[in-house]
């Protein structure tokens, strides 16, 4: 009986201690609830047409990224010829320009980017309802337009990125005329009608002849003719001079009389094979790709004539969630997606840039719990974070 007695004194000394013990921690968990202050709570949500934003709060925007193209174009548009259709009589050849037609040469492109308000992703933050005396200040600094730089960071970021203001433009140099030189030259030329009188008295016969002159417009042959003939006595009129038959050179005037001559024989020849046009065009044009979007044509010149951009992901966002799980304390961010933009010209590749492109990469999300943030307001990632 001594035995017993003496075990249950033991047990119930083993039960008050350990109450004792979890009484202490009780009171422990009491005075750290009572003595930290309760941490306030913000909300992001995304703005949509039924969003509550009776609440206090502000709106914060991530950028897109607009990729802005200077191009420049040669334009040649092939004329044929008054003449076009004597070329092989009179001067022997099947090469020449039979119809009009044109075609672009790409002669540069210059390839940059900026950034601007993404409509898709624009968020209200909410601040809580309450705040004590012990919550710290909330400093949020946002870019020129509307995207986030910065949460509670000691030096705040000055940088802003520059916003475009130009709108599409396109200008037009032209060099050369569509005219034809000697084509709208003398259009009439003479002729003499011979009338043949026979006048016989006895028995013998007189012929009178009488001229009768008349003026007459010159045949689309004629004039064929008479280009033709041109072009033969100009390159007589070269040869006589290069050999030293008419000339002899001064100070470089055989140059100089060779070369008009040449270009006299030139437009001569334009009237049978054509001529071409050449005209310098550039156009700026600023596109926003979509998610997912990999091919996209930008301008569309016809006649099979087009610029096309392709996008390739190099996957650096491939293995990040689609939708993060949305978090209170938190803030919205985005992962920018590299990319390669390949500029085609018919189907062929004119220039690659690489370039950091914000929708096509994924959202993310931070805390905003003792930290310090800093966000880059050109692609809206997080590039710095500090933890108080």
């Amino acid at each position: 009986m001594v035995k017993k007695a003496t075990k249950l004194k033991y047990c119930y000394f083993c039960l008050e201690s350990i109450f004792l013990k979890m009484k202490n921690l009780l009171n422990i968990l009491l005075i750290l609830l009572v003595t930290i202050p309760a941490t306030a709570q913000f909300k992001v949500q995304k703005v949509t047409n039924t969003i509550n934003t009776a609440q206090e709060g502000m709106y914060y925007a991530l950028p897109q990224t607009v990729i802005r193209l200077d191009i420049t174009l040669e334009r040649i548009d092939q004329k044929p010829g008054p003449l076009s259709t004597y070329s092989e009589d009179f001067l022997g050849t099947s090469n020449y320009i039979s119809e009009s037609n044109y075609f672009y040469n790409l002669l540069d492109v210059c390839v940059s980017s900026f950034a601007e308000v993404d409509p898709d992703q624009v968020y209200y933050l909410t601040f809580p309802p309450q705040k004590t005396k012990d919550d710290p200040a909330t400093d949020l600094q946002l870019s020129n337009i509307g995207t986030l730089v910065s949460y509670n960071a000691s030096e705040g970021s000055n940088e802003q990125h520059p916003y475009s203001s130009t709108l599409n433009q396109t200008n037009f140099y032209y060099q050369g005329d569509d005219n034809f030189r000697y084509f709208a030259d003398y259009n009439r030329k003479k002729v003499i009608d011979t009338i043949v009188r026979k006048i016989t008295i006895d028995t013998i016969t007189i012929d009178r002849f009488i001229f009768r002159t008349n003026w007459t417009n010159l045949s689309e042959k004629d004039k064929a003719n008479e280009a033709a003939l041109k072009i033969q006595n100009i390159r007589e009129q070269r040869f006589n001079l290069l050999t030293g038959y008419q000339e002899v050179n001064y100070s470089g005037s055989i140059e100089y009389m060779d070369f008009q001559l040449k270009k006299m024989e030139n437009e001569y020849l334009q009237l049978f094979l054509g001529k071409e046009v050449r005209s310098i065009e550039t156009y700026t044009i600023y596109v926003v790709a979509k998610p997912g979007e990999t091919r996209k044509t930008i301008l569309d010149m016809g006649n099979g004539n087009t610029i096309d951009l392709d996008f390739v992901l190099h996957g650096n966002t491939a293995n990040l969630p689609e939708n993060p799980l949305q978090k209170e304390n938190h803030i919205y961010y985005r992962v920018p997606e590299n990319t390669t933009v390949n500029v085609k010209f018919k189907n062929k590749v004119h220039k690659s840039v690489n370039l950091l492109v914000s929708q096509f990469g994924k959202l993310s999300m931070a805390t905003l719990n003792n930290t310090q943030l800093y966000f880059d307001p050109q692609t809206g990632n997080l590039v710095k974070l500090v933890k108080k």
